[in-house]
């Protein structure tokens, strides 16, 4: 009986997320529809970050990704 509830409980659930999100990617815009001006320097740092790792890793990282992935088998 309890299980019963708990279906419907999370199909009504499941409902309200689907429309939520039905009308959230197509409804109408809310709000400005301007170009936003976004900053690249986030875009650039993270960038630079992955091609200095990509190129030189410092040993003690390398020693942490090998004991974690001796830990995943």
């Amino acid at each position: 009986l309890l299980a019963v509830a708990l279906v419907l409980g999370l199909l009504v659930a499941f409902g309200a997320l689907f429309l939520r999100l039905n009308s959230l990617a197509f409804g109408d815009p809310i709000g400005s529809i301007a170009p936003v001006k976004a900053s690249y320097v986030p875009m650039y740092l993270h960038f630079s970050l992955v091609l200095v790792a990509g190129v030189y890793l410092p040993p003690t990282l390398v020693v942490w990704f090998q004991h974690i992935a001796g830990l995943l088998g």
